[in-house]
């Protein structure tokens, strides 16, 4: 893995829409893909771009240190790849004879998703909760303590 730099690179974007690295070399690489080294624990750092193929190019340690533009069509092209759905509100936890059935909003609608054990609620700090479903898909509480008085109550209960 190459060592993280934030100065000398740039990002722009082609006539397609793509993200293109133009690396400390100049050499520019044609539809690079950026993708969260740590997502759930450090989600504003250690960025890895990609190639086309999949293979790591470098890696952005801080996107802040980015020149503004570069920063704007990195994060943009990041959150086009973002899966973690954010809960938004909880409306039933219905207990099962084998875990629980979360019916809840996100960011992207209303869904709802089979929990196994309380277990499957980990904690990330600073408020923050990872609820993992039967499936392996991770749903996000960015902070458990801004939820509305009702979806904090369901939620006390399991976790």
């Amino acid at each position: 893995m190459n060592k993280p730099l934030e100065q000398n690179i740039e990002f722009l974007q082609d006539e397609s829409g793509r993200l293109v690295l133009v690396d400390s070399n100049g050499i520019r690489h044609a539809n690079v893909h950026p993708a969260k080294m740590f997502p759930l624990t450090e989600k504003d750092h250690w960025i890895s771009i990609q190639s086309e193929a999949g293979r790591e190019i470098l890696c952005v340690e801080d996107p802040q240190k980015l020149a503004e533009t570069s920063r704007k069509l990195l994060l943009s092209a990041l959150a086009r790849r973002d899966f973690v759905p954010i809960i938004q509100v909880i409306h039933r936890i219905v207990r099962l004879a084998d875990g629980h059935e979360w019916h809840v909003t996100t960011d992207r609608g209303d869904t709802s998703f089979e929990v196994e054990t309380d277990e499957s609620i980990q904690p990330l700090g600073h408020g923050r909760l990872v609820i993992i479903d039967r499936r392996n898909t991770r749903y996000l509480i960015p902070n458990a303590a801004s939820l509305d008085r009702v979806s904090k109550r369901k939620l006390e209960h399991y976790y």
